[in-house]
């Protein structure tokens, strides 16, 4: 009996094992290929897209030689953006401001023939009225450019007559805009439309008037809401390839692959065969081509990608799920007498981080598939290697049989996923596919997608197959661009506490993401700065009182004064006025130790980083002269009590006064010291010149400036004790940073002798080295109150945004050369 159910197990574990496993094609993996995702050039560092709306990427050569593409941001911006393949910058522009936090809402891109780009988009909604969420239609006003737009259309384009129920959805979504030469130049628009099905209209005059839209494609009704998923695909010239599915592969028990396309009025199988005229719509599921059984291939299936062979050949990409847990990439292509279908990878699981305690809303979102259109032999897919899923790129010279594999991405710490092969771009361009950059994605219901935190929401990048620049000169303008611009990108697509998003750490990165914006004017940096002060509203925390929670007024009065408007500083005004009505100046307590009250005054030394340039840039902004007079006072009271005249150094507060390190030196903290002078310069840059104390800010700029030239190790940078580099004998960032801007903003304001370059200089370019090629800032002290030792993989937002100051000035220094 005991070897009858030891035999009964054995079987059944085998049958276990091999349920869900496929054959798969021989692939070979290029070992010497591929490079960790972040040292990839970033097209946004927040944005998102699905897979069922196209294109997402177009590459047009016209007066420039541009790739252009569209993404949602995490505030729900719909956003379009241009790569320019001479200059090599990217422009971004939003043509639509918080329209939904989802990732469905991607737009499509079409040209027409003057370059014109014309835009669609749409919500993720299932209204069941005429009133229901539209299409949304924008073009470029001039060719070739994504600056100037006309306004919106709104396209009602589903017919309500064709409800099959009342209570059915009059969906708008997935849009894919065709445009077809052999026909006078008509747009087909396709879409999910109402009950979830196959939609089109088509346009005779550059999309200005539609008609009503039709079904394409209608499947058996056998439960509510069958929603098939549909790819379409043309070149332009006569024919449009369809792919479908059955349904949705949650509600499919077997879910089909199909295929149709059109021409010349009518609908034909891959053979020839005719199915039907446009006029006789929609298609019936036994008129459709069948690509895959799901049945018989014992694994449901969803569609990825369809697009046309040299010889006009469709060719299809879908994946097929023998579990919800086991997903493989196929690969099916009509070989003009019938369909070749490979199974290439199992590819992993679902790529979405499935909240604790819940079941994965998504278990069919693979990594994802795309066909390269100018070359179908070519394929993207995003597979799951060492439980990160990376960006591979399989060749092929025998339909399917065999595949050369080169890794993309190899090594990366983040999930890369939805891979999209720009249209247009043919072999030798060196912008062939985007990809989203995964640092957070989870799947809500519909219910809750506007609904989430900050922190809950998708933090994704779009990424371009083009490495970073290299670093060669860090003191060449460009590179010290590129290495700022590296450095943010790569802060933003890591973003530390998103919580905390306008306290210090943050602030601080704001101020150096400023100085980035004043050199390049790159507007992609300036929005995001606006879409954080619209999702805090413009707010400061709630513990006002506490001078770190002031440094984000900065920022706020740096967007004010660009764009005037009031909602951007009204909030901080009430804050600053509550300062000067309430911790006026003869009551200032700045003690440190024993003070119940420490926080609600400026009893330490980083207090004069965070706190006196708020209310000088206040002042700047609104004329009101409060704001520096009290500035002033508050700042020499502090300083006047923490600043040690005798070794031009400022304690960090009074508890040190009289503290020894463990070697017996006085303990002058690095990075505090690098608050100070790096406020002082912030603070000079606002004062202005006939201002009475301004003298004294530039007297004890010159003291410090002084002992800190001093202090700089034969590394060129400074250590995290100043007066006891025995504590800790390496370089710190953070301070490090603070100091070069510092020095290199007296130079360029002439309070510096410009004999000082040099050792400026080799500051900056010691900053440089702490810089991976990935744009991580490391070698920076953790958050603290004192010398603390720290490693070189150690990184905080702050010292980024030290970085970017110091980078910033360094630009000032060298382009005067």
């Amino acid at each position: 009996m005991r070897n009858f159910f030891l035999t009964i197990t054995t079987f059944l574990l085998v049958i276990f094992y091999s349920y869900g496993q496929q054959k798969v094609v021989v692939s070979k993996i290029n070992r010497n290929t591929g490079e960790n995702s972040e040292s990839y050039k970033s097209f946004t560092f927040n944005g998102s897209w699905c897979w069922y709306t196209d294109p997402r990427a177009v590459y047009y050569e016209g007066k420039y030689k541009r790739t252009y593409s569209g993404w949602i941001d995490n505030y729900g911006n719909i956003i379009v953006a241009s790569y320019d393949h001479e200059t090599k910058e990217i422009e971004t522009h939003i043509v639509e401001k918080n329209l939904e936090v989802d990732d469905h809402d991607h737009p499509s891109i079409l040209f027409d023939e003057d370059g014109r780009l014309l835009v669609f988009y749409n919500r993720h909604g299932y209204g069941t009225s005429s009133a229901a969420p539209p299409a949304y239609l924008i073009r470029s006003e001039n060719p070739e450019d994504i600056m100037q737009w006309k306004n919106v259309q709104h396209l009602y384009l589903n017919d309500e007559a064709k409800k099959p129920t009342p209570d059915a959805s009059m969906s708008a979504d997935y849009s894919h805009p065709i445009k077809l030469k052999a026909e006078n130049g008509k747009i087909y628009l396709f879409w999910r439309g109402i009950d979830g099905k196959p939609s089109f209209s088509t346009s005779n005059d550059n999309g200005v008037t539609w008609s009503k839209g039709r079904f394409v494609y209608v499947p058996d009704p056998i439960y509510k809401f069958r929603r098939p998923y549909t790819k379409v695909y043309s070149n332009g010239d006569r024919k449009i390839h369809f792919t479908f599915t059955d349904g949705h592969p949650d509600s499919e028990e077997n879910n089909n692959i199909y295929y149709t396309y059109y021409e010349n009025g009518a609908f034909f199988k891959a053979n020839g065969e005719k199915i039907k005229d446009i006029i006789d719509l929609p298609l019936k599921t036994e008129e459709l081509d069948v690509v895959y059984d799901a049945k018989k291939g014992g694994a449901k299936a969803w569609n990825w990608d369809i697009a046309e062979d040299e010889k006009g050949n469709p060719v299809i990409a879908y994946a097929k799920f023998p579990t919800d847990t086991t997903h493989y990439y196929c690969y099916a292509k009509w070989s003009g007498k019938n369909w070749i279908n490979k199974t290439l990878v199992h590819a992993g699981s679902w790529f979405p981080k499935t909240q604790e305690g819940r079941k994965e809303w998504a278990p069919h979102y693979s990594g994802g598939m795309s066909i390269d259109h100018e070359n179908t032999n070519e394929i993207y897919l995003s597979v799951n290697r060492d439980s990160v899923f990376e960006i591979e790129k399989w060749t092929t010279k025998n339909d399917g049989k065999s595949w050369k594999v080169d890794q993309i991405t190899k090594g990366s710490e983040k999930d890369n996923i939805r891979p999209f092969a720009v249209r247009g771009a043919k072999k030798g361009n060196p912008l062939q596919v985007l990809w989203m950059q995964n640092s957070q994605y989870i799947v809500y219901s519909h219910a809750s997608w506007t609904n989430t935190t900050w922190a809950e929401r998708f933090h994704s990048s779009i990424k371009m197959d083009i490495q970073s620049p290299e670093i060669t000169n860090p003191l060449a303008p460009n590179q010290i661009v590129d290495i700022m611009r590296q450095t943010i990108d790569w802060q933003f697509a890591n973003p530390y506490d998103l919580n905390r998003l306008i306290d210090w750490h943050w602030g601080t990165f704001y101020v150096g993401l400023e100085d980035f914006y004043e050199i390049t004017k790159e507007d992609r940096y300036k929005q995001e700065m606006i879409n954080i002060g619209e999702h805090a509203n413009y707010k400061v925390d709630d513990k006002f009182f506490y001078a770190d929670m002031l440094t984000v007024i900065s920022n706020w009065a740096w967007l004010y004064e660009m764009d005037k408007q009031p909602e951007m500083i009204a909030h901080s005004k009430w804050v600053l006025d509550a300062h000067l009505a309430t911790r006026r100046p003869y009551k200032a307590d700045v003690r440190f130790a024993n003070n119940p009250y420490f926080d609600e005054w400026w009893t330490w030394c980083d207090a004069l980083f965070v706190a006196p340039p708020v209310f000088g840039k206040m002042w700047q902004v609104t004329g009101e002269k409060k704001y520096l007079d009290y500035m002033d006072k508050m700042f020499w009271i502090t300083t006047d009590y923490l600043y040690s005249k005798e070794d031009s150094l400022m304690f960090r507060d009074d508890r040190y006064f009289d503290d020894r390190s463990e070697n017996g030196k006085k303990i002058f903290w690095g990075r505090g010291n690098g608050w100070v002078i790096a406020g002082v310069a912030r603070i000079l840059d606002i004062l202005p010149q006939d201002y009475p104390s301004r003298p004294k800010y530039e007297q004890m700029y010159k003291e410090m400036a002084a002992k800190l030239i001093e202090l700089q190790g034969q590394d060129h940078m400074w250590r995290i004790s100043l007066l006891d580099p025995e504590y800790q004998d390496k370089g710190e960032t953070s301070g490090s940073a603070f100091y070069v801007y510092a020095l290199a903003w007296g130079i360029n304001n002439g309070l510096l002798d410009v004999k000082h370059k040099v050792a400026v200089e080799k500051g900056w370019i010691a900053l440089t080295t702490k810089v991976n090629k990935n744009g991580k800032l490391g070698s920076v002290q953790a958050e603290g109150i004192d010398p603390r030792k720290f490693t070189e993989d150690d990184w905080q937002v702050y010292g980024t945004g030290a970085f970017l100051m110091a980078g910033k000035e360094m630009y000032t220094l060298e382009i005067k050369k």
